[in-house]
C-alpha cells in the first residue's frame, strides 16, 4: 500500500494528476459531494441556533466505506477537491464521514493540474479552512430553510411542485422586470436624415444630420412633416465643411476570463448555455486525452479574478515573439478589482500551458472542447498583446439655407496596425446604437471651409426601441454587476428558473412565463426582502465576511431567517390561492371550442380549443390595444379576423394581417407595415390602397435605374450610404468614383463579375 492517499473530486482528475506522483501515491475519487442536509427533512434545528444534520449520501455509502478503508492504510491523506469554498467544505465533509485523524489529513489547492502545481501544493499543504468551510454551511443553510418553508407555501397558494431560492427567486425578478418595462414602453417616432456629399473629385461620403443652428444645439426630428421640411432645405442650401477633428485611438485588448465572461463569451460566439460552458470547462481542468496522455488545459474556471501569474505572463508574451514578433507585446494590462475577495487567490482563466497551442491538440479532442479551449486561448494571448490602433476622422459638415444652418456628422476609421485584433476580437450582445459614429468607415481627403455638392439627401422612420430581454449571457453579466451569487452559482441558477417553468427560452432570449410573472409578484408582494436586489448583494457580501473570519455563520443565517419566518406566518394567513396558465373566456358561438388567454413564447396570445381536442387549437397574438387581464370574449374573437381581405387592387387581394414584427398590408408579394398610430381594426380598402402608394413612392425614388431584361432585373439604388448595385438578393458596393447612373448594363454586369474589394471595417468597441 502506498504511502500516501490524494482524494479528489473526479475520476478524471485521478488520472491527470496520478502521472505526476511516484509510486508512494494512491489516489482516489469522492465523485463529488459525500454528505448533504436529509432529503425527506428539513435537517437544520431552527431551535438549536440553526445546527444542521448531515447525512452521507445514499449513494455514497460504498465510496466512504473505501475511502475509510484507504485512509487507515495510508501514513498521511492530501485531499484535493475543489480550491473554492464548496471544495473546501466537501474536504470537510470527506474528513468527517470517514472520522480520519485530523492529525493524517493535510489540504492542498491547485489552480491548474500541471506537474508544478501539484508538486507546489504538496509542498504548502494546510490544514482545512473551517472558515471557508462556514461560508459554504451558511449558503446551504439558508437555501434549505428557503426551499422547506417557502416551497410549501408557494405550492399551496400557487402551483404544486414549486420552489424558491434566494438567487433563483432575484434572477426571475429581474427577468420580469425587463419584461413589464418592455410592456410598459411607448415607442416616439423619430427620423434619421442623411445627407449623400461629394467633393469636386467626385469622392464620396455619409453624414448624418446631428444639431441646427449651432452644433451644441442638438436636433431631433420628430415627425414626417419637418423631416420633409428639413430635407426640402438641405437640398436648396449650400454646404461646406466646418470642421475636421483627426486623432489616433488605441483600442486595448479584454481582459483574460473569468467565469462570468467565459459564459458571456460562450454564449455569444458558441450559442451556448452557461450550464453547458461550465461542463466543458470542466472537463478541460481535469483533464482531456491528447497523445494518450491526461492533460489538464486550463487553469480552474470558477474565479472572480483577472489576476495573471508571472510565469503564465512570461509565456504569453515568449509565444507572442515568436509566433509574431516584438511590436505585437503589449504592456503589463491592469487587472480588475473585485469588492469580494472571494475568488481572489484563485488566478483568471487560462490555458495551463503554452506548450499545447489549439492547432496541435485540435485532431485530439471533441470539437466541442477545441472550440471553448480555443477561445480561452486567444483571449489569453491576446490580453499580452498591444493595442490596437485606429486613424480616426469626424468631420462635420455645416449646410446653410437662408437664415437656417444644419450640422450633419460623419465620422470614419482606417486600422492601422492591428495589435491583439489579430488573434481574437470581443463578442458582443446583439444591440446596437442607433449612432452615426458608431458606422466605421473611410473618409475621403476634406479641408477646412471645403464647398461640397449635394448629392441627395435620405430621410428614414424609426421608432425607440424598447430595453432588450436578457439573454443567458447578459443576465449572467447583470447578476454579476449587481453582486448577487457568485462563479459557482450562475448556471445552476439559470437552469433552475427554466427546469422549473419560470422562465422560457427563445432564439437566446428570457422571457418569463405566466406561472413566472404570478409566482414573482406573489413574492414581491408578501417576500419583499427575499427579492431586494441591494439585500441579496449585501448578503453575498456577509457570506465573504463569513470566508474572511469577520462574521460568525450561524448570527448571520439567525438575522435572515428570523424575518423571514414572520413573512411565512403572514403569507399563510393572507397570500390568496391563484389560479396560473389561462384565463379561459367562454365558448366560440361557431365551433364550440374553449376560447382561453395566455401568454405564449411571442407573448399575450389568444386560442380557440385545447390540445385535447380533435383539431389543432388556433391562435391569435393580443395587440397593444388589449389586456390579457381584461380582454373579453368578443375582443378575443375578433382577433381571429385576420388575416383578412379587404377587397381587390390591381387584380390581387388586399390582405391586412399580424405579423412578429406588427400589423401590416400584403398586395401580391408586397408588404406594408402598418403606422404605429394606426390600429389593425380601422384599416379600410381606400386607406390599405393608400399605404401601398406611399410605400411605392419611397421605394421609387430610390432606384436610380433598372435593367429588367435581366433575369432576375438589375438595380442600381440609392441607399442611406450612397448609390449601390442589386440583382436578386445580393448588394454590390459601386467602385469608387463611380457615378451610377451613368453606368451601362455591360459594366454593372463587370461589377457583379469582379466586385470592388470589401472596406475593412473593424468593430468599435460598444
Amino acid at each position: 500500500m502506498a504511502k500516501y492517499l490524494v482524494i479528489v473530486e473526479s475520476p478524471a482528475k485521478c488520472k491527470t494528476i496520478s502521472k505526476f506522483l511516484g509510486k508512494d501515491y494512491d489516489l482516489a475519487a469522492s465523485f463529488g459531494h459525500v454528505r448533504d442536509l436529509p432529503g425527506k427533512k428539513l435537517g437544520v434545528d431552527i431551535d438549536n441556533d440553526f445546527s444542521p444534520s448531515y447525512e452521507v449520501m445514499k449513494d455514497k455509502s460504498k465510496i466512504i466505506k473505501e475511502l475509510t478503508s484507504a485512509s487507515k492504510k495510508s501514513d498521511l491523506v492530501y485531499i484535493a477537491t475543489d480550491p473554492d469554498r464548496e471544495g473546501e467544505a466537501i474536504a470537510w465533509h470527506i474528513i468527517e464521514a470517514t472520522k480520519c485523524p485530523k492529525d493524517k489529513i493535510r489540504r492542498i489547492v491547485f489552480n491548474e493540474i500541471t506537474e508544478p502545481a501539484i508538486k507546489d501544493a504538496i509542498k504548502s499543504s494546510r490544514e482545512i479552512d473551517i472558515d471557508l468551510v462556514n461560508a459554504q454551511q451558511a449558503r446551504r443553510v439558508l437555501d434549505r430553510l428557503i426551499g422547506y418553508k417557502l416551497s410549501p407555501l408557494l405550492s399551496k397558494k400557487i402551483q404544486r411542485g414549486l420552489s424558491a431560492g434566494r438567487v433563483q427567486s432575484v434572477a426571475v425578478k429581474i427577468i420580469c422586470d425587463r419584461e413589464k418595462a418592455i410592456l410598459a414602453f411607448e415607442p416616439k417616432e423619430y427620423w434619421v436624415i442623411e445627407s449623400l456629399l461629394k467633393t469636386d473629385k467626385h469622392d464620396e461620403f455619409t453624414a448624418r444630420l446631428v444639431a441646427k443652428g449651432s452644433l451644441n444645439n442638438k436636433y431631433e426630428v420628430s415627425d414626417e412633416k419637418t423631416a420633409s421640411t428639413v430635407k426640402q432645405e438641405l437640398e436648396e442650401a449650400s454646404h461646406s465643411v466646418d470642421s475636421i477633428k483627426k486623432s489616433r485611438i488605441r483600442r486595448n485588448p479584454a481582459l483574460p476570463f473569468i467565469t462570468s465572461t467565459l459564459q458571456q463569451e460562450a454564449s455569444r460566439k458558441l450559442n451556448w448555455s452557461a450550464k453547458k460552458t461550465m461542463m466543458m470547462a470542466q472537463q478541460l481542468y481535469e483533464g482531456v486525452s491528447i497523445d494518450g496522455e491526461s492533460i489538464g488545459l486550463i487553469t480552474y474556471m470558477r474565479t472572480d479574478s483577472t489576476r495573471l501569474s508571472d510565469t503564465a505572463i512570461s509565456a504569453a508574451k515568449s509565444y507572442i515573439k515568436s509566433t509574431f514578433s516584438d511590436k505585437y507585446l503589449g504592456i503589463p494590462a491592469k487587472t480588475k478589482k473585485k469588492e469580494t475577495k472571494v475568488q481572489d487567490a484563485h488566478e483568471a482563466i487560462r490555458p495551463s500551458s503554452t506548450d499545447y497551442p489549439p492547432k496541435k491538440i485540435e485532431s485530439e479532442v471533441s470539437s466541442d472542447h477545441f472550440r471553448l479551449y480555443k477561445l480561452i486561448w486567444d483571449r489569453f494571448i491576446a490580453s499580452q498583446m498591444a493595442a490596437a490602433e485606429y486613424d480616426r476622422t469626424q468631420v462635420v459638415v455645416k449646410s446653410t439655407h437662408h437664415n437656417n444652418s444644419y450640422f450633419s456628422r460623419a465620422s470614419g476609421s482606417i486600422l492601422v496596425f492591428d495589435g491583439f485584433t489579430r488573434v481574437y476580437m470581443e463578442g458582443y450582445d446583439d444591440s446596437s446604437k442607433d449612432d452615426a459614429d458608431n458606422k466605421t468607415r473611410l473618409l475621403p481627403e476634406l479641408s477646412d471651409n471645403q464647398s461640397l455638392n449635394l448629392g441627395n439627401v435620405d430621410t428614414e422612420q424609426k421608432f425607440t426601441q424598447p430595453p432588450p430581454r436578457f439573454s443567458e449571457a447578459t443576465l449572467v453579466k447583470e447578476l454579476e454587476e449587481l453582486g448577487i451569487g457568485r462563479p459557482s452559482t450562475y448556471a445552476p441558477t439559470l437552469s433552475t428558473i427554466q427546469d422549473r417553468g419560470y422562465i422560457e427560452k427563445d432564439q437566446k432570449k428570457l422571457f418569463p412565463s405566466e406561472l413566472g410573472f404570478v409566482t414573482n409578484d406573489k413574492l414581491e408582494e408578501f417576500f419583499h426582502s427575499v427579492l431586494d436586489l441591494k439585500f441579496t448583494a449585501t448578503m453575498e457580501n456577509k457570506l465573504d465576511d463569513i470566508q474572511e473570519g469577520k462574521c460568525e455563520w450561524k448570527s448571520l443565517v439567525s438575522e435572515y431567517y428570523t424575518p423571514l419566518g414572520k413573512m411565512i406566518e403572514t403569507a399563510n394567513k393572507d397570500m390568496e390561492k391563484v389560479s396560473v396558465g389561462e384565463r379561459h373566456l367562454g365558448k366560440d358561438p361557431k365551433s364550440g371550442k374553449d376560447v382561453i388567454v395566455k401568454i405564449g413564447r411571442y407573448g399575450p396570445m389568444a386560442q380557440i380549443g385545447l390540445a385535447t381536442d380533435d383539431d389543432k387549437p388556433t391562435f391569435a397574438g393580443i395587440d397593444d390595444d388589449h389586456d390579457i387581464k381584461t380582454i373579453t370574449l368578443e375582443e378575443a374573437l375578433a382577433l381571429f379576423n385576420f388575416p383578412k381581405t379587404l377587397g381587390q387592387f390591381e387584380d390581387n387581394d388586399v390582405i391586412v394581417s399580424r405579423g412578429r414584427f406588427g400589423p401590416y398590408v400584403k398586395l401580391d408579394s408586397q408588404f406594408v407595415s402598418i403606422p404605429k398610430d394606426m390600429s389593425i381594426h380601422d384599416i379600410t380598402l381606400d386607406l390599405a390602397i393608400e399605404l401601398i402608394h406611399e410605400k411605392r413612392k419611397k421605394d421609387k425614388e430610390k432606384i436610380i435605374k433598372i435593367f429588367d431584361d435581366q433575369d432576375p432585373p438589375i438595380q442600381l439604388l440609392n441607399g442611406p450610404y450612397g448609390a449601390y448595385l442589386k440583382k436578386g438578393k445580393t448588394n454590390y458596393r459601386l467602385p469608387k468614383g463611380t457615378e451610377a447612373k451613368e453606368l451601362t448594363l455591360e459594366q454593372c454586369l463587370e461589377i457583379i463579375k469582379n466586385p470592388p474589394k470589401p472596406k475593412r471595417r473593424p468593430k468599435k468597441k460598444k
